[in-house]
C-alpha cells in the first residue's frame, strides 16, 4: 500500500493530465529556479508539510484562474511561476516559514530566475 506521496511519486513516473510539463517522457525544467521549485516542494510534501494533492488541487485551482483572466495565447504563461506561487502559498499557510522569511526565500529563487533567463 503506497502513502499519498509515493502514489504521487508513481503517477509522475507514470505519467497523467495533470502533471508537470514533460519533454520526452522527462520533466521539462528550462532553468535551475523552477527544478529548485520543483524539488522544494516535493521534499516539503514528503515531509509532512502538506499532502501533493492539496498542492495538485491548488495548482488546478490556480491555473483555472489564470486562464479566466488570460487569453490561452498569453506568451506570459510559466507553468512553474503558477508552481512558485502555489508553493509560497502552501508554505505561509502550513507555518514552514513565517511570512517574511517566505517572501525572503522566494526573492531569492525570483532572482536566480532572473539571472538565468
Amino acid at each position: 500500500m503506497f502513502t499519498k506521496y509515493e502514489e504521487y511519486a508513481v503517477s509522475l513516473m507514470t505519467g497523467g493530465e495533470s502533471n508537470p510539463p514533460r519533454v520526452n517522457g522527462k520533466l521539462n525544467f528550462k532553468d535551475d529556479w523552477s527544478q529548485t521549485a520543483f524539488a522544494l516542494a516535493i521534499n516539503l510534501s514528503k515531509k509532512g508539510y502538506f499532502e501533493m494533492e492539496e498542492f495538485r488541487q491548488l495548482m488546478i485551482t490556480t491555473i483555472s484562474e489564470w486562464e479566466r483572466t488570460h487569453e490561452l495565447s498569453d506568451k506570459d504563461w510559466n507553468y512553474y511561476e503558477i508552481w512558485l506561487s502555489v508553493l509560497e502559498k502552501l508554505i505561509y499557510e502550513k507555518g514552514v516559514l513565517e511570512k517574511s522569511e517566505v517572501s525572503n526565500l522566494f526573492k531569492n529563487l525570483i532572482n536566480c530566475k532572473t539571472d538565468n533567463s
